[in-house]
């Protein structure tokens, strides 16, 4: 904090260069108006009715399969599509009795199908149901984040509609419902008060929200719909306003799809990204039956479950992801642990203990971003935690930009956390071309259009032997000698990359991105990921200033990298301190020093 300044004035000196951030733009009259027409309830309703068309015809399903985690979902696109698809009222009887490793969609997408399509079912089905979910014992016990959503969402809706039954613990319908309702008032107060865990999951943010979907429309106690309601529509703010060309903009977390080759696209490939495209036309997706047909990225995951639902959300939410809004906009965010979240989500029946690995943190992790008209910035840090899983799937830092293009978005990674497993499809290790997770020598500083990467890489890993965890699919598998590189992955389309004795400069289109590396050597090589190419920065104690502009504000590319090119680098304590500063070409001061004790930096 300046010297002489309070708390409170500290804080509004930071609100004040917020609100001022950058040269604020309105939007264009003929854009703002095609904006306009995507987020229409019309063109939802119309994305809705080619969603689950597509999934009645095109998304097929094993009959015969015990575990009802795709045919549930199937199964509601047909009843809605035809109230009368005897493969889907045959199949219900076959999947509702499921119980093994990931039994927890099945009974929330069960729960979504008796609420909604229980007057088609045949009164035997009716019967299975009722002695299934009565001797369930999973409502009230544990798992993840989203597991528990949907153990306690689904226990709310089938205890409301027997509450006269007995459940499992002994418990009447009634009583569960309640003990369920009580988990829902205490997290959405945690979630307002501090967040969640796995936030902006490219993943599970839609596991999330098509779960509350269920009690924003079927649950008849005001109470609850009122609560769910609230959760439902903070979660989709807080992706509107973290998206940007249909890339949900990091720092995230619980994102798989680098671990699986599968890294988001513009055109929309997890499920989070179809959250965005239905609500509000996020990416390049075309807005055809046939193109929703012939891509088969969303055919697995949630984006069904927001189709079969009526529910639409606030206009505003919608005029944020669309970005039909005055930018640039700024954003400081907070993210709590998952100690916070569990002390919502315990019981005296099957989850009696919350997590407490360490102390509750409601900011343990920290997030900055930034959004212009034609690409955004993401940064963040968190606290030392090697033990918690989600850091293995993280990403911290990117830049995501205007593109037709599949791949839009350019990431810094420190090959880390899978170095020893093999690559997908061959017997080779992954080694160099790691791309997951947030390493712990990796540290940043962001404001704006500029940040500086800092990597401290020791040649000894200090957290050898540790961060197991007890899913064997995503145990961290590394050698205790660290690899001392810093990697930019850059996708392949760009339309001019220009190296010089300054850094790299990037266009796409009319973005225009300048990489200065900093501490070590740097060179290009081809990686092991379809669609990028690999920028290097060899060595122990390696960084990089990276700085974005547009044609607006810069002109030309030309003029973009000679001013960036002046800009001053400031890297004469690096050895010494570990510090760097940037002075920005918008005459912003960047000033880190790699801190560690800590993974947070002195910044």
């Amino acid at each position: 904090m300046p010297d002489g300044l309070s708390k409170d004035d500290a804080l509004e000196s930071l609100i004040s260069n917020l609100v001022e951030t950058g040269c604020i733009r309105p939007i264009d009259q003929i854009e703002d108006a095609q904006l306009a027409k995507k987020v229409s309830d019309k063109a939802i309703a119309r994305r809705k009715k080619m969603t689950v068309l597509a999934g009645a015809q095109s998304v097929g399903f094993d009959p015969t399969s015990r575990n009802p985690k795709q045919g549930f979902r199937v199964v509601a696109c047909r009843l809605q599509e035809d109230p009368n698809d005897v493969s889907a009222l045959n199949y219900i009887p076959v999947g509702l009795g499921f119980r093994d490793k990931g039994d927890t969609f099945g009974k929330s997408a069960l729960s979504r199908i008796f609420c909604q399509f229980g007057d088609l079912l045949s009164e035997e089905t009716h019967q299975k149901i009722f002695e299934e979910v009565t001797t369930y014992e999973g409502f009230l016990t544990g798992g993840t984040e989203n597991h528990i959503a949907m153990r306690r969402t689904a226990g709310f809706l089938f205890g409301e509609r027997f509450p006269d039954a007995t459940f499992y613990h002994g418990l009447t319908g009634r009583e569960l419902a309640e003990k369920c309702l009580q988990y829902m008032i205490k997290y959405g107060q945690t979630l307002f008060r501090n967040s969640m865990v796995e936030y902006l999951s490219p993943v599970y943010h839609a596991v999330h929200t098509g779960t509350w979907l269920n009690i924003v429309e079927f649950a008849k106690d005001p109470r609850a719909r009122l609560c769910a309601r609230a959760i439902l529509d903070w979660m989709l703010a807080d992706l509107a306003v973290n998206s940007h060309h249909g890339i949900i903009i990091p720092p995230s977390t619980r994102a798989k799809g680098l671990v699986k080759e599968e890294p988001m696209i513009s055109q929309g490939r997890p499920n989070t990204q179809w959250t965005g495209w239905l609500y509000w036309g996020a990416g390049t997706m075309p807005d055809t039956q046939e193109a929703l047909e012939n891509s088969d990225d969303w055919k697995t995951g949630f984006l069904t479950c927001h189709a079969v639902s009526d529910y639409i959300p606030e206009p505003v939410i919608r005029n944020l992801g669309a970005k039909r809004l005055a930018m640039p906009y700024a954003l400081v965010q907070a993210r709590a642990s998952r100690e916070v979240i569990s002390q919502s989500q315990t019981n005296a029946y099957g989850l009696p203990k919350p997590v407490d690995r360490n102390p509750p943190n409601s900011r343990y992790n920290v997030r900055s971003v930034y959004v212009n008209r034609d690409y955004a910035i993401g940064a963040g840090a968190r606290v030392e935690d090697i033990d918690e899983p989600t850091v293995r799937h993280a990403h911290s830092f990117a830049v995501i930009w205007r593109d037709t293009a599949p791949h839009n978005w350019l990431f810094f990674v420190h090959p880390y956390w899978y170095t020893n497993r093999k690559h997908t499809n061959s017997d080779a290790l992954l080694g160099s071309d790691d791309w997951s997770g947030t390493s712990p020598f990796f540290q940043m500083v962001h404001w704006e259009n500029s940040a500086i990467l800092l990597f401290d890489l020791p040649k000894d890993d200090p957290y050898a032997g540790q961060a197991e965890g007890n899913n064997p699919k995503w145990t961290s598998s590394r050698p205790s000698k660290l690899i001392q590189r810093a990697h930019a992955y850059i996708p392949d389309t760009m339309d001019e990359v220009v190296t010089n004795e300054h850094g790299v400069f990037l266009r796409a289109g009319n973005v225009y991105i300048g990489i200065r590396p900093l501490g070590g050597r740097a060179f290009w090589e081809d990686g092991g990921h379809e669609g990028y190419r690999r920028l290097v920065i060899e060595g122990d104690l390696v960084g990089a200033a990276v700085e974005v502009g547009d044609q607006a504000e810069f002109k030309s590319f030309s003029q973009f990298q000679e001013r960036v090119s002046k800009a001053d680098l400031d890297t004469s304590q690096l050895q010494k301190e570990k510090r760097v500063r940037y002075c920005s070409t918008r005459n912003h001061d960047l000033d880190i020093r790699f801190n560690s004790e800590d993974w947070r930096p002195i910044a």
